[in-house]
C-alpha cells in the first residue's frame, strides 16, 4: 500500500516546452482497484459475521475509496467499494443493536442507558443542525450526520428503538414473572390451607415456605406469617388431642383386658371343675399302667391329663392347690414313663432293623439262586446249540447234502467231490 499523501505513481519528468506531452495508457484504460473486490466481499460477509467482518470492511473501505479518488481516473470500482462499506456498516450496526437488545431485555439499566444514548445523540444532532453558534460537540454531531446520514440516522434510530424495545421486553418479562409469582403464591397458600385442614402439618409448612418464597406483596407475606402461627397452634392442639385420645384408648383397652381376664378366669374355674375328675382318672390310669409296666398306655393317659391341664395354664386356677397337686403328680410320673417309652421305641427300632437285615439277606440269597439257575439254563442252551451245530451235515454246491460229512469237522476234504464241492452247512 502506498502512502496516502503521495500519488500512487511517480511524477513524469518535465518535458521541454517545445515537446508535445505523451498521453498515459493508465489514464486511457483505467483498471479496477486491486482491493475493491475484497472490500465488497468483506462487506457482504458482514451481513453474516457482523463486526468480525464489518469493521475490517469499514477500515479497508476508507483506504480504498481515498486511493480511488486520488488516482485521477486510473482506478475504478468506487461504486462497488461504497457498496461494500455500506454493507459493512449495516452488518456491524445490526449485530451491535441485536446485542444491545439482548442485554437490555436481560438487564433494565442497560436498556435505559441505550435509550438515553439514543435520546442524547438525537438531541445533539437536532441542536447542532438548528441552532447557530451551538457548542462544539453539538456542531460536530450535526456535521457528522450531514456527512454520513446513511450511517448516523440509522444508528440513532436503532439506539432509540433497541433501548425502548429492550426496556419494554424486560418490563413485560418482569410483569409476567410477577403474575406467575402471584399465581404460585396463591396456589401455595391454597395447598397449605388444604394440608392444614387435613392435619398434615409438615406438608402445610412446606407449602408455606414456598408461599414465603413466591409472595412479594406485604399483605400476602403477613397472611403467610399468620398461617405459620396457626399451623404451630393447630399442631399443638392436635398433638394434645391425640395424646388424650391415646390415653383414653389405652384406658379402654386396659379395662377391656381386665374384663376379658376376669371372664377367662371364670371360664377357667368352671372348666377346672368339669375336667378335674377326668384329669384325676387319667393320672390314676397312668399310675396303674406304670405299675403294670404297660408304659405306652401310661404315656397315653398321661398325655391326656397334660392336654387338659394346658387349657388352664396362665390362669389363677393354675396356682390353686388342687391344680398344683395334679401338675406335681404329672411331673412325678413323666420322667419314668418317658424313659420307659424311649426304651420300648429303641427296642422296636432294633427289632425292625434286624427284621430288615434278615429280609434283605433272604432277598439277596433268592437273587443269587435266580442268577445261578439262569446261568445253568444258559449253559444248557449253549451245549444244546453246540450239539445241534455238530450234527449239521455239509451242503454241496448242487444243493444236495453230504451223507457222511458233518459241519463240525475241521477238514472237508473228500466231501461233495462229485457234487460240485462244499458250499455251506445244512440250515
Amino acid at each position: 500500500m502506498v502512502d496516502q499523501d503521495l500519488p500512487s505513481t511517480p511524477p513524469a519528468p518535465a518535458a521541454p516546452l517545445s515537446a508535445s506531452p505523451v498521453p498515459s495508457l493508465e489514464g486511457i484504460f483505467p483498471r479496477p482497484h486491486p482491493s475493491s473486490e475484497t472490500l465488497f466481499w468483506l462487506g457482504a460477509a458482514a451481513m453474516v459475521l457482523g463486526p468480525l467482518s464489518g469493521v475490517p470492511a469499514i477500515l479497508l473501505g476508507r483506504l480504498v475509496l481515498r486511493e480511488i479518488s486520488r488516482s485521477e481516473g486510473r482506478y475504478t470500482g468506487e461504486a462497488r467499494g461504497r457498496l461494500g462499506v455500506g454493507l459493512g456498516w449495516a452488518g456491524t450496526q445490526v449485530y451491535t443493536l441485536l446485542l444491545l437488545y439482548v442485554l437490555g431485555s436481560i438487564c433494565e439499566p442497560v436498556a435505559l442507558v441505550v435509550l438515553g444514548a439514543g435520546v442524547i445523540a438525537s438531541l445533539a444532532i437536532a441542536i447542532g443542525a438548528s441552532a447557530t453558534g451551538a457548542p462544539q460537540p453539538f456542531g460536530t454531531a450535526a456535521r457528522v450526520s450531514r456527512r454520513a446520514p446513511w450511517v448516523t440516522y440509522p444508528a440513532v434510530a436503532g439506539l432509540l428503538g433497541v433501548g425502548l424495545a429492550g426496556f419494554v421486553t424486560k418490563h413485560s418479562a418482569d410483569e409476567r414473572a410477577r403474575v406467575a409469582a402471584l399465581a404460585a403464591c396463591e396456589e401455595a397458600r391454597r395447598s397449605a390451607n388444604e394440608a392444614l385442614d387435613a392435619s398434615s402439618f409438615d406438608r402445610a409448612r412446606s407449602h408455606l415456605q414456598e408461599a414465603r418464597r413466591t409472595c412479594v406483596e406485604g399483605a400476602a407475606l403477613q397472611d403467610v406469617a399468620r398461617a405459620e402461627a396457626d399451623v404451630d397452634t393447630k399442631e399443638r392442639e392436635t398433638v394434645q388431642r391425640r395424646a388424650e385420645e391415646e390415653a383414653a384408648r389405652r384406658e379402654r383397652e386396659r379395662a377391656e383386658q381386665e374384663r376379658e381376664r376376669a371372664e377367662r378366669e371364670q371360664r377357667a374355674v368352671a372348666r377346672f371343675k368339669d375336667v378335674a375328675p377326668a384329669i384325676a382318672r387319667h393320672l390314676q390310669v397312668a399310675s396303674a399302667r406304670a405299675t403294670q409296666r404297660r408304659w405306652e398306655d401310661a404315656e397315653i393317659a398321661l398325655s391326656q391329663a397334660e392336654l387338659a391341664l394346658d387349657e388352664l395354664r396362665g390362669t389363677d386356677v393354675w396356682q390353686s392347690e388342687r391344680c398344683a397337686a395334679l401338675v406335681a403328680q404329672v411331673a412325678r410320673l413323666r420322667p419314668d414313663v418317658d424313659a420307659r417309652v424311649e426304651q420300648i421305641r429303641q427296642r422296636r427300632e432294633e427289632e425292625e432293623r434286624r427284621r430288615r437285615e434278615l429280609r434283605e439277606a433272604a432277598e439277596e440269597k433268592q437273587r443269587q439262586m435266580r442268577e445261578a439257575a439262569e446261568e445253568r439254563l444258559q449253559q444248557m442252551r449253549e451245549a444244546a446249540e453246540e450239539r445241534r451245530q455238530a450234527s449239521l451235515r455239509v451242503q454241496c454246491c448242487d444243493g444236495t447234502l453230504s451223507p457222511s460229512c458233518l459241519c463240525a469237522r475241521s477238514s472237508y476234504r473228500g466231501c461233495c467231490s462229485r457234487h460240485g464241492g462244499v458250499c455251506g452247512c445244512e440250515e
